[in-house]
């Protein structure tokens, strides 16, 4: 099974030591959703946005870790995503969301290891900068500090 991941679990080493079992795939983009931040990151429905990211092939026990590790169900739920690679191919993947939506500032320590996520897929960092712009903009007053360090 396919996963698509958009946050923290771009990031190839950290995925790896989660689910030693996933394989890479490849990078793609799903259309139809934003790349947001609750101090974790999220995807919300947006009809012409597009948010980046990378499947991985999942299995069962790495089906486990992961949600264990993004709180499944309770802080994430899954939904089914169809997504597309730079050759034009198409993948059938789940991905998580966050159960409650709203924009939070993600911690500096959570976001760089997403910054490198990036950097490890090759993905342009425009969204990902537009992302954490957005976060501060609607983060209350004296909370840009995230709730989770991951």
């Amino acid at each position: 099974m396919y996963y698509f991941a958009y946050g923290s679990n771009l990031h190839k080493e950290q995925m790896m030591s989660r689910c030693p079992d996933s394989v890479p795939v490849a990078r793609v983009k799903l259309n139809g959703y934003q790349l947001a931040f609750n101090r974790v990151a999220d995807i919300m429905e947006e009809e012409q946005a597009v948010t980046w990211g990378a499947i991985y092939t999942v299995f069962p026990e790495d089906l486990k870790n992961l949600d264990r590790y993004e709180g499944y169900p309770n802080l994430y739920d899954k939904i089914p995503v169809a997504v597309k690679d730079d050759q034009g191919n198409s993948y059938q993947a789940f991905a998580y969301v966050l159960t409650i939506k709203g924009l939070n500032e993600p911690s500096d320590g959570y976001y760089h290891i997403i910054k490198e996520g990036y950097r490890d897929w090759r993905i342009p960092q425009k969204p990902l900068r537009e992302a954490l712009k957005q976060s501060r903009l609607s983060a209350p007053v004296g909370h840009s500090e995230g709730l989770w360090r991951q």
